[in-house]
């Protein structure tokens, strides 16, 4: 699992309730791997349909397009 873009690793996704808290992940065993300090501000649950950004680059799409790699 990457970035289709650029082959990053670290991702983002915004808080559904307040457009500019984002919460930063990194892609791990098929799965979203959010820090231990963003873990425990209960970041929202990244599904096959959340919105994802990536961190290195300008592409951003579904994150069910980044476990198909």
């Amino acid at each position: 699992m990457k970035c289709p873009v650029c082959g990053g690793l670290n991702f983002y996704v915004k808080d559904p309730d307040d457009e500019y808290e984002t919460y930063e992940f990194e892609l791990k065993e098929g799965g979203a791997s959010f820090a231990s300090e963003t873990a425990a501000a209960k970041p929202p649950d990244v599904r096959e349909q959340t919105e994802t950004y990536c961190n290195k680059c300008a592409w951003h799409g579904k994150f069910g397009a980044l476990t198909k790699n």
